[in-house]
């Protein structure tokens, strides 16, 4: 009994933590990257001159930074010009509100980028 216990025990607590994971996920558009953080970590950052378009619908495989179980509704496909994974797919909350801003700082990105300094 003492294994199935603690079988149990770390089973239920890996989800639980999973699931704070996931809930805690939050999306952040800053001047030169999309940030992705987990409890106020930055876990993964995306250059916005990288960036190609933003869509609802995945083509190829894609990296999945979830942060709700229905995801249907709120799914957002980012296309990156370079990398492993060229789409990452992500739920902020209000997905046409993000995508519009994003849409905005990726053509403010790319305006910087191409004008000499």
């Amino acid at each position: 009994m003492g294994i199935l216990a603690a079988s149990l025990i770390l089973t239920v607590s890996l989800t639980g933590l999973g699931l704070l994971a996931m809930l805690s996920m939050s999306y952040q558009i800053t001047q030169t990257h999309l940030v992705i953080s987990i409890l106020g970590l930055p876990l993964r950052r995306i250059k916005l001159s990288t960036i190609v378009s933003v869509s609802k619908r995945r083509r190829y495989r894609a990296e999945h930074w979830l942060s709700t179980w229905q995801v249907s509704h709120r799914k957002l496909v980012i296309r990156r010009d370079r990398g492993w994974f060229r789409e990452m797919v992500i739920t902020p909350k209000y997905r046409y509100v993000f995508r519009k801003a994003l849409e905005t700082a990726v053509s403010q990105s790319k305006l910087n980028v191409t004008e000499p300094s």
